[in-house]
C-alpha cells in the first residue's frame, strides 16, 4: 500500500486529475455551449475525449516521473522529508516509468488523431514528449528558459482540447466560412486561447516562485534558475510584472464580455483582490514561508480562473437559450 501512495505520488495524481478536469471545462463550459447557440455539437465523441484525456494525462505522468529521476540531489535538501526517488521508489523505476507512460500516451495520441483524419497533430504530443524529457534533463536549471517551457506546456492542456474540434468543426462545414468570409467557431477558439494563455501566465508566476523556494538546492547544485542569476529582489519585480499583466488582461476580458451577472462580478473582485494580496506579499516577503504563501494564493486564483469557465457556461445559457 505504501508503494502504490508513493507512485501516485512521483505521479502527482491530484495534478492529473487536474488535467482531465481542465481538459473537460474546455470541452463542456466553452466549447459545446457556444456551437448549440449556433446549432451545432460536438464532433469529438465521448470517447474520443476520453482518448485525448489519457494520452494527455499519461505524458504528464511520464514528465512528472523522469522530473522527480533527475531532482534527487535537489529534492534532498529542499524537501528531504518528502523525498520519493531512493527512499521508497526505486530510480530504475522512475525511468522506467517515464519510458513506459510517456510511449503509451504518444501511441494513444497516434490512435486519436489518425482516427480524427488529424494524424499530424500528433507531432504535437511528440514535441511535448520531447520537451518534457528536455526540461528534466537541461532546460530546468536554466533561467527563465525551463520556466518558460512549463508554462507553454500548461496552456497546451486547455489547447489541445480546441485545436482538435474546433479543427475538425472548420473541416466539417466549409461553407460557413465560403458564406460569411470567416468561421464562427472561432469564436470558442478565441476563449480557448484566453483560458490556454491564463493557465500560462498563471503557471508562469507558479515555477518563478518555486525557484525561489528552491534557491538553497539549487545553488547547491549548481542549477542557475532566476533568482540565482538576477537576484530574489529582481525576481520579485519579474512575478509582480507577471501579476499586473495578468490583472490587465482579466480585467479588460471582464468588461468586455463578462460582466453580465452577480457571480461572474464576484469572482472578478475575489481574484483581484488575491492579485493584489500576492503583490503585496511578494513586495514584503523576507523568507521561504513567505514565498510558500504566495505559492498557495497563486493555487487559489488559478482554480477560480477555472470556475469562470462554469459561469461563462451559464451566463452562454442564459442569454442566447
Amino acid at each position: 500500500m505504501v508503494a502504490i501512495i508513493a507512485y501516485l505520488r512521483l505521479i502527482r495524481l491530484p495534478i492529473l486529475l487536474l488535467i482531465a478536469a481542465i481538459q473537460l471545462m474546455v470541452r463542456y463550459f466553452i466549447i459545446e455551449p457556444m456551437l448549440i447557440i449556433n446549432n451545432y455539437s460536438l464532433m469529438m465523441s465521448d470517447l474520443d475525449m476520453f482518448l485525448l484525456i489519457i494520452s494527455t494525462v499519461l505524458i504528464a505522468a511520464g514528465g512528472y516521473a523522469i522530473n522527480d529521476y533527475f531532482d534527487v540531489k535537489i529534492d534532498r535538501i529542499n524537501k528531504p522529508k518528502t523525498v520519493i526517488i531512493d527512499r521508497l521508489i526505486k530510480r530504475r523505476v522512475a525511468m522506467l516509468s517515464h519510458v513506459v507512460l510517456t510511449t503509451l500516451g504518444v501511441l494513444v495520441a497516434g490512435y486519436l488523431t489518425w482516427h480524427l483524419g488529424m494524424w499530424k497533430v500528433v507531432s504535437l504530443f511528440v514535441f511535448v514528449s520531447a520537451a518534457l524529457w528536455y526540461y528534466s534533463t537541461n532546460l530546468k536549471n536554466q533561467p527563465f528558459f525551463g520556466n518558460f517551457v512549463i508554462a507553454v506546456l500548461a496552456g497546451f492542456v486547455a489547447l489541445i482540447v480546441g485545436i482538435l474540434e474546433i479543427s475538425l468543426q472548420n473541416n466539417a462545414h466549409p461553407e460557413i466560412i465560403e458564406e460569411l468570409g470567416y468561421s464562427i467557431f472561432n469564436i470558442p477558439a478565441y476563449w480557448t486561447i484566453g483560458l490556454a494563455s491564463a493557465l500560462f501566465l498563471l503557471t508562469l508566476v507558479r515555477e518563478v516562485t518555486k525557484d525561489v523556494i528552491d534557491i538553497r538546492g539549487d545553488r547547491t547544485v549548481g542549477a542557475n534558475t532566476i533568482p540565482i542569476a538576477l537576484g530574489v529582489k529582481n525576481t520579485t519585480s519579474i512575478l509582480i510584472t507577471i501579476y499586473v499583466v495578468f490583472g490587465t488582461l482579466y480585467s479588460w476580458v471582464y468588461f468586455e464580455y463578462l460582466n453580465v451577472h452577480i457571480g461572474m462580478t464576484t469572482v472578478f473582485f475575489a481574484i483581484n483582490l488575491l492579485l493584489v494580496l500576492q503583490i503585496i506579499l511578494i513586495v514584503r516577503a523576507r523568507t521561504k514561508k513567505h514565498f510558500l504563501h504566495s505559492a498557495n494564493l497563486n493555487n487559489l486564483v488559478t482554480l477560480m480562473v477555472l470556475g469562470c469557465t462554469f459561469l461563462l457556461k451559464i451566463s452562454i445559457e442564459t442569454h442566447f437559450l
